[in-house]
């Protein structure tokens, strides 16, 4: 049996100047089921991660696995299904590929969301998956896995293109089979702009408690602010919104309430999802002062690892018959290297162009700001209106 190598590449998510928009959003059962994905496939990253900084883009994967199982069938095609959330091929394909072709159509100046076939020399896609694969907004070409090195060179190249260079090198020749048929891959690449800057002169160095007796000195940028803001004593934990400039797009912060609170947190959070808690999101009535940590993570994840932990198994053994004319293929390699960036930078010019009233008599004073001090281990959650892009964790 020849075999797939499904390769996944997921670029960078960064976030520059802050922006107060409308929080007009609805919620949709395609957001409902990529948020409760998501979550799980971030629980089993961090558990599974050598370091416990996370950053990840399940949208990106759950993306490739919805376009493979065009060419599965029988139970790895239901396990796909299931774990996608969806009882209905024909609904999980008209879904992913509405929204691959809606994100693939937005400003690349902000968001690039890029799919890629390659076919092996030797080999034909199948019909049905090459008019899937062009559903899905997705290039398809040729490519000589006979060649290793120079196909690498071919992937490297497209990655680092899409990626607008934050991605380099993704693919080594050494992991390329010479015998695969073809390949899938992914970049989602997302720039955002926060409208009302962190002063890079308010940033300084603040204590940040990686556990109860670890203690250490991070850059803390500061903003106060009013902000969207919720707590949820049953994930104990209380969040904000980081609206960017881009319409629809924002950063929710969830911190545990205790110092040690994160794998609480992220167990209940991986049972439940996030979407209740981001639609739960309101004014919260007084300005805010926030201290958020700079940082950049980059991580390498290996979801042939992850997936069977979360019931998607079979695509690693049983043949799909309907990728290639040729024979059946089973998937070799599935892996992702995502990273963000979180600071002040470029934040040299803005305006506040949105504001949230509260009724305020004539003697009355406004309340004092709140606090929101991210002082201790957090997860945090990109999203464009109701769909999960990218998540991670943070510790240390």
């Amino acid at each position: 049996m020849r075999r797939l190598i499904l390769l996944l590449v997921v670029a960078m998510a960064s976030s520059e100047e802050f922006f107060f928009l409308g929080h007009e959003f609805s919620r949709t059962p395609l957001g409902d089921r990529i948020d409760k994905a998501s979550v799980k496939m971030l629980k089993e990253a961090y558990l599974s991660a050598t370091d416990s900084n996370v950053v990840t883009s399940p949208l990106g994967a759950l993306l490739l696995l919805s376009l493979y199982s065009a060419g599965a069938q029988g139970k790895s095609r239901e396990e796909i299904m299931q774990f996608l959330g969806s009882t209905e091929y024909k609904e999980l394909f008209d879904s992913y590929s509405h929204l691959s072709n809606r994100f693939a159509s937005m400003d690349p100046s902000y968001l690039t969301l890029a799919n890629k076939v390659y076919v092996a020399k030797g080999y034909t896609l199948a019909d049905e998956f090459t008019n899937t694969a062009r559903s899905y907004n997705s290039e398809v070409d040729a490519i000589d896995f006979q060649d290793p090195k120079t196909a690498a060179q071919i992937i490297n190249q497209w990655a680092d293109e899409k990626s607008k260079g934050h991605i380099k090198d993704p693919v080594s020749e050494n992991l390329l089979d010479k015998s695969a048929a073809a390949a899938l891959f992914n970049v989602i690449f997302f720039q955002g702009h926060w409208h009302v800057p962190f002063q890079a002169a308010e940033t300084e160095e603040k204590d940040f408690h990686v556990n109860r007796s670890l203690v250490v000195k991070k850059p803390m940028m500061h903003l106060r602010k009013s902000l969207f803001y919720n707590e949820d004593n049953e994930i104990g934990a209380k969040m904000i919104e980081l609206p960017y400039q881009e319409s629809g797009f924002r950063m929710v912060v969830i911190l545990p309430n205790e110092v040690d609170g994160l794998s609480s947190v992220l167990e209940k959070v991986a049972e439940k999802g996030l979407l209740d808690d981001v639609f739960a999101l309101s004014p919260a009535g007084r300005e805010i002062n926030l201290y958020l940590p700079k940082f950049e993570i980059r991580s390498k994840l290996d979801f042939t690892q992850i997936l069977p932990k979360l019931g998607v198994t079979r695509i690693f053994s049983d043949g799909a018959p309907g990728i290639v004319k040729e024979r059946d293929v089973t998937i070799s390699e599935f892996f992702q290297e995502a990273i963000v960036k979180v600071d002040e930078e470029g934040a040299t010019a803005g305006a506040f162009t949105g504001a949230i009233a509260v009724p305020v008599s004539s003697n009355s004073k406004p309340p004092k700001p709140m606090d929101f001090i991210v002082d201790h281990p957090f997860l945090f959650a990109i999203l464009h209106e109701d769909v999960v892009l990218f998540t991670g964790i943070y510790t240390h």
